[in-house]
Parts: structure tokens; sequence; C-alpha cells
């Protein structure tokens, strides 16, 4: 006979059953199973949505810190003056512009160097930015950025660059002054 609880009404109290033979993983997801669902969302983790299609996973980092920025301004909107407005939110690494710039809007990525600073991005939805009043979610993609030269072929560039600039040093020096190079006589 089950005991109750005095003034307590007319349920019994449960007796809680031994654990036995109960692995630590079914101890888990009995855990799991009875979080709230918007546990994501009220804690300090940032909720980010599902990525779509077939992603690189080396991109994933960096598209958790991108935003996608809409309604922009083709005429009137420059890069630079995206990366001054989004340094309020947090550090800027890449500014990317993108679609067609004789279209009356464009849009563009905004990557940041944390994922924290998207959350504080995200708050800049419909705020207005000149004439328009941005679009602001969260990027399904990485801003495409140009590979990075490895020290040889950095070098190379950097070699290559100087031979164009002598060049032109001579072509300038023998247009002030024919029959010298660089102001000194052939």
């Amino acid at each position: 006979v089950p005991s109750l609880i005095p003034g307590g009404g007319l349920l019994p109290i449960p007796t809680p059953a031994p654990l036995q033979n109960v692995s630590l993983a079914t101890v888990i997801i009995l855990v799991l199973n009875r979080l709230p669902a918007n546990l994501e969302s009220s804690s300090s983790v940032l909720a980010q949505p599902p990525l779509m299609g077939n992603v690189d996973p080396s991109k994933i980092d960096e598209i958790r810190r991108t935003v996608y920025v809409g309604n922009l301004n083709s005429q009137t909107t420059t890069a630079e003056q995206l990366l001054e407005f989004f340094k309020q939110v947090g550090d800027v690494k890449f500014v990317r512009m993108a679609g067609d710039e004789t279209q009356p809007t464009r849009f563009a990525f905004v990557e940041f160097v944390e994922q924290e600073s998207v959350a504080r991005a995200l708050t800049l939805n419909g705020v207005m930015f000149g004439d328009r009043p941005l679009k602001v979610n969260h990027s399904n993609n990485a801003i495409v950025k140009p590979p990075e030269l490895t020290p040889q072929a950095a070098a190379k560039e950097l070699e290559s660059v100087m031979k164009r600039v002598r060049e032109a040093q001579s072509t300038i020096a023998a247009a002030i002054e024919p029959g010298t190079i660089f102001g000194l006589p052939a």
C-alpha cells in the first residue's frame, strides 16, 4: 500500500526504483530528452540556423562568423562604409560586396573575427543605412577570398611587381630626359 502525503490529496508518493544495469549513454539520453526545447536560445550558446546543402566542413566556422546584408543602395554603398558601420558590433575580418552593381539594390557579406559579433549584427536588421533599411541575416555561405600566397609565390609576385616598377621608372625618366636612365646618362 503506497503511503499518502498527509493533507496532500490522494496521490501516492512514488518510491524511486534503484538504477541497475543502466549505461551512462542511457542516462545522458534521458537527461537530454528532459532539457527544454529553447535551451540553446536561452543559454550563452549562439543559436545558429542549420546549414543548407553540402557544406565544406572547413568553412563552417567562417560561415558562422558571417552575416548576409541586403537592401543596399548600389549607387551609394561601399565596402568601406559597411566595414565602418559593422565595426560597432565587433571586429570585422572581411567585407565582400555582391550582386549586380547595375541594379538598384545589392547585397554583401560581412565576416567577423568572433562568432559572438554575429548576434549583435543581427540586431541591426531594419536599421536605416543611408536611404534604406538593412536586411541582416545569418549567412549560408563563406566569403570567397583570394587564395593566400605561399612565401615563395609572394616573393615571385613581388619580384614581378618590382620589375614593372623599374620599367615604369625607366620610361618616366626617358620621357623627362631623353637619353638618360633614371636621370643618369645612358
